[in-house]
C-alpha cells in the first residue's frame, strides 16, 4: 500500500511536470535511477509511475533507450488509459451515494472528526497533486463510515481512477473551489445524520463532475480541431 501511494504521489508530479512544459514532447525523462533519486523513493516506485504514465498515453518507454514524452495532456477521453469517465461515473452512483446515505446513518463521531478534518484540508491545499490525494482520502472516509468494510474496499480499489480523474478536472478555472463546496454539504448533511440530504450532495456533487468532464473534453476536442 505504501508503495502505491508513493507510486501515485510520483505520478501525480510528473504529469504537472508534462502539464507544465518541463518537460516537453519528445523529451527524454530522466532515468529511473536519477528519479528515484529525485523523488526519494525506490526504483521500483518509478517503475510503477512511469507504467502509468504510459497507459495514460503522455509517454512512451523504449528499451535500451529509454522513457520520451509523448504528449503535453492527459487522454480526453480515457482514464488510466481504459476506462471512459461516464463508465467511472455509473459506478461511482451505484457505491457512493448509498455509501453516503449510510455515512450519514452509521457514522461515528471519529468519523466525523476524520472528515471534517479532511475537508479542511482539501479547502487549504493550493498544489493539485496534493489536493487530489485529499479528495480521493475524503471519498474512501465517506465509504468507511457506513461501517460496511465492502464499500471501503471497493471505493478503494477505484483510488487511483479516481484521483486520474480529479486530476484531469484540476486544470479547470474554479474547480477546486467549486468541488469544496460540494464536499462541504456532504460532510454537513452526514453530520446531521440526514441520509437523503447526504445522498442528494453526493448524487449533485457527481453530477457536477460528470457536466464538467463532458465539457471538458468538448473543449480539448475543438481546440484540436482548430
Amino acid at each position: 500500500m505504501q508503495q502505491r501511494r508513493a507510486s501515485e504521489v510520483v505520478r501525480a508530479q510528473l504529469i504537472e511536470l508534462i502539464e507544465t512544459g518541463h518537460y516537453a514532447v519528445n523529451d527524454r525523462l530522466p532515468s529511473e535511477a536519477e528519479l528515484a533519486q529525485s523523488f526519494s523513493v525506490s526504483r521500483s516506485v518509478i517503475r510503477e509511475a512511469l507504467y502509468s504514465l504510459n497507459a495514460l498515453g503522455l509517454t512512451r518507454s523504449h528499451a535500451g533507450k529509454g522513457t520520451f514524452v509523448a504528449s503535453a495532456h492527459l487522454s480526453s477521453r480515457l482514464l488510466m488509459g481504459r476506462y471512459l469517465p461516464a463508465q467511472l461515473g455509473e459506478i461511482r452512483r451505484a457505491l457512493e451515494v448509498p455509501s453516503a446515505r449510510l455515512a450519514a446513518e452509521r457514522r461515528t463521531a471519529a468519523d466525523l472528526k476524520k472528515l471534517r478534518l479532511l475537508v479542511q484540508r482539501f479547502g487549504a491545499t493550493p498544489e493539485a497533486s496534493k489536493r487530489i490525494e485529499i479528495d480521493a482520502d475524503l471519498h474512501l472516509g465517506i465509504a468507511a463510515a457506513t461501517r460496511n468494510p465492502l464499500f471501503e474496499l471497493l471505493v478503494g480499489d477505484l483510488r487511483q481512477v479516481l484521483q486520474d480523474q480529479a486530476l484531469t478536472l484540476s486544470k479547470i478555472e474554479g474547480r477546486a473551489q467549486q468541488a469544496d463546496a460540494e464536499h462541504q454539504r456532504i460532510i454537513e448533511a452526514i453530520e446531521a445524520g440526514d441520509g437523503a440530504a447526504a445522498a442528494a450532495a453526493m448524487e449533485a456533487h457527481l453530477d457536477s463532475v460528470a457536466a464538467l468532464s463532458e465539457d471538458g473534453a468538448s473543449a480539448r476536442k475543438s481546440r484540436r480541431a482548430r
